[in-house]
């Protein structure tokens, strides 16, 4: 935070941009601290991709997460479709827990992990 509380106009962070049609990213009760930009996305070049993607947020805080002054095109999440972006709807979700906690419980009974 050094680089950026010392010229914070240099430093633009933004959630993502578009660079593939059909993009989809969401952020979900995030914590955003103030290098996130206020309009929170970018574009890649233009208005491509623009009419295609989707992108979301919902309960995020922090400086960064006031919503107000984003981009046009960014979305919030609907309290009813927040549940879709759970875990257990990507990449095994249940799986990955599942995994997880093996690992938690090797680290606890002192096992190596390697």
């Amino acid at each position: 935070m050094g680089y950026f509380n010392a010229k914070p106009a240099i430093h633009k962070v933004y959630l993502g941009r578009p660079w593939k049609e059909f993009s989809r990213t969401v952020f979900v009760d995030c914590y955003m601290g103030k290098v996130v930009r206020q309009e929170g996305w970018l574009p890649w070049s233009g208005d491509f991709a623009l009419k295609t993607l989707y992108y979301g947020e919902y309960g995020n805080y922090g400086p960064g997460g006031n919503t107000t002054g984003r981009v046009s095109w960014s979305s919030q999440v609907p309290m009813e479709h927040v549940d879709i972006y759970s875990v257990d709807n990507f990449i095994q979700g249940p799986r990955l827990q599942v995994c997880s906690d093996a690992l938690e419980k090797r680290r606890l009974l002192g096992e190596g992990t390697a």
